[in-house]
């Protein structure tokens, strides 16, 4: 991601002084009451997926609590859950799992519910919208009322994004990256990867599967016959298909598109794409957001990301306490993730897009990608070089200015029209407006290379529209397990059969041959007789 003004080394300084006032035997942390053993023996021990956190807040967190954070890394969900299962009860503290998995996980009765009121931080600054979304996902537990608990009852959320493909459009048209065809496609013959991944590929096969009827409820909601609800509905009822026949057509989906891939990747694809190994790649929007930013920082490449309009998966991934969890100290971390400041750090660090939708998330997306509204009144900051909109005009901050109207020039100048980012701004107060102070607008003005990387990061309504999450495949778990081992397991055996074919084939000529030429010897040896 572009530089951040605000520096990692100095959160970590900053938070460096001691937060705590000292009881006996315990230590107690000014700012969030928590409240811990007054010695070195204070240790959190943290399982998340890989590059999934800037580690200068780790170091910070421990300076800030004097405690230890033993930090370990997963590729896959499924890794993290055959690891985690395999240790006894307390080894880890909080584990960083998929929406789906955080389901499994409770249908094991492996975590617990967290305790709402201990988020202070977080139900502070989660965006409400995006935070809703965890409640609407029910998990098998059920309430001493009857009623089922939800992801939000056991889940902090910590990023979430969607599931598209970034492309080169040098090689890619855009009319074909509309659909998930593509991958079908023989114009793209070994252009692509896909994820080694048995649920990020299944999403693709069962809408691939069912395209036709997709597209029917496309055009309907299209149409108006539908509302934006409904829509969704159909689309999540497809997502969650996975009877036998159902995991028989995606496993014939699989297979036949991995003839025409290039191959499976785990993590490799954000970076071969910019090497230009592959010109598209099944990619996380977050993925997607750090193969856009590095190919146009350090390769000079220009890359873009789609999400097809069949619909594509929207994931969640949050903080979960597993039972015997140092309770404490998890809930103190997630809170220090939760700060703006912080959450800034992390994002920028990781380039995906966080629950926290702070007025500091905010500032610093929307210099990555252009111009915020600038006016009277607001309580708004501009650091050196920034862009703001102000009175249907832009203009470049030349100094660090805090309150002062971009007509100051001691402050600011006036952007030449030819150097303006685009006038029609994208609103972002679906996951701001309730975090921002009031009167601020939630508007940014992207610049025109940048607007597709913004859409990425955060993606409009719309495409949340078309997009749904993947439940826990259930008892079916094992049926789909099968089915991705057949599929990685295929081979595409026509160079086989061509080979056997010519052996075949050449073994006649052979003794053809042999005949002719012994019929040679024989007339040569007869006619010097």
């Amino acid at each position: 991601m572009k530089s951040l003004l605000i520096l990692t080394l100095s959160i970590i300084a900053m938070n460096g002084f001691s937060s705590f006032t000292f009881n006996g035997d315990y230590q107690v942390h000014e700012k969030t009451n928590t409240v811990l053993k007054a010695n070195n023996d204070n240790v959190i021990t943290i399982y998340n997926s890989s590059d999934y956190i800037d580690e200068g807040l780790i170091t910070a967190f421990e300076e800030e609590y004097n405690c230890t954070v033993n930090y370990y890394t997963f590729d896959t969900n499924e890794t993290m859950y055959n690891q985690f299962t395999l240790q006894p009860e307390g080894t880890y503290d909080l584990l960083c799992p998929s929406e789906y998995m955080i389901q499994k996980l409770v249908s094991e009765d492996l975590i617990v519910p967290l305790d709402r009121s201990k988020l202070t931080t977080y139900n502070e600054y989660a965006a409400q919208n995006i935070k809703n979304k965890l409640d609407e996902m029910l998990t098998t537990a059920q309430k001493e009322d009857g009623s089922y608990y939800t992801l939000g009852d056991y889940a902090a959320g910590y990023m979430w994004g969607t599931m598209g493909i970034v492309y080169d459009p040098e090689y890619v048209h855009e009319e074909d990256i509309k659909t998930w065809d593509i991958f079908w496609n023989e114009k793209y013959h070994k252009m692509a990867s896909v994820k080694n991944s048995m649920r990020d590929t299944y999403v693709v096969g069962i809408l691939h599967a069912y395209q036709d009827e997709l597209n029917v409820y496309r055009q309907k909601y299209e149409n108006g016959e539908i509302s934006a609800l409904e829509y969704n509905a159909k689309i999540q009822e497809v997502f969650d298909r996975h009877s036998q026949e159902d995991i028989n057509k995606v496993r014939e989906e699989l297979i036949s598109m991995k003839n025409n891939i290039y191959g499976f990747e785990v993590d490799s694809g954000k970076n071969d794409i910019i090497t230009g190994k592959i010109k598209m790649n099944l990619a996380w929007s977050g993925d997607a957001v750090y193969s856009i930013d590095t190919a146009s920082e350090e390769a000079d490449k220009y890359l873009e990301y789609s999400v097809p309009e069949e619909g594509s998966n929207i994931w969640y991934d949050g903080w979960v306490m597993p039972k015997g969890a140092n309770e404490e100290l998890a809930y103190a971390f997630i809170n220090f993730l939760s700060d703006p400041t912080n959450a800034a750090i992390n994002m920028n660090y990781i380039g995906y897009t966080s629950f926290v939708a702070s007025e500091e998330v905010f500032d610093q997306v929307v210099n990555w990608y252009g111009a915020h509204e600038y006016y009277e009144g607001t309580p708004y900051s501009a650091e050196l070089e920034d862009v703001v909109h102000y009175g249907d005009k832009f203009y470049l901050c030349i100094q660090d200015a805090q309150g002062i109207l971009p007509t100051n020039e001691e402050y600011f100048e006036e952007l030449p029209e030819e150097d303006w980012p685009l006038t029609t701004p994208v609103d972002l107060s679906y996951y701001f407006a309730s975090n921002l102070p009031e009167g601020k607008a939630a508007l940014c003005y992207p610049y025109e290379d940048s607007a597709n990387q913004l859409e990425a990061q955060y993606p409009t309504v719309e495409i949340i529209n078309r997009c749904a999450f993947m439940n826990d495949f259930g008892e079916d778990n094992a049926n789909v397990v099968i089915m991705w081992s057949q599929v990685k397991a295929a081979t595409n055996m026509v160079p086989y059969y061509v080979i056997i074919i010519l052996a075949i084939a050449l073994v006649p000529c052979y003794f053809l041959i042999k005949f002719i030429k012994e019929k040679r010897e024989q007339k040569y040896l007869s006619d010097f007789n």
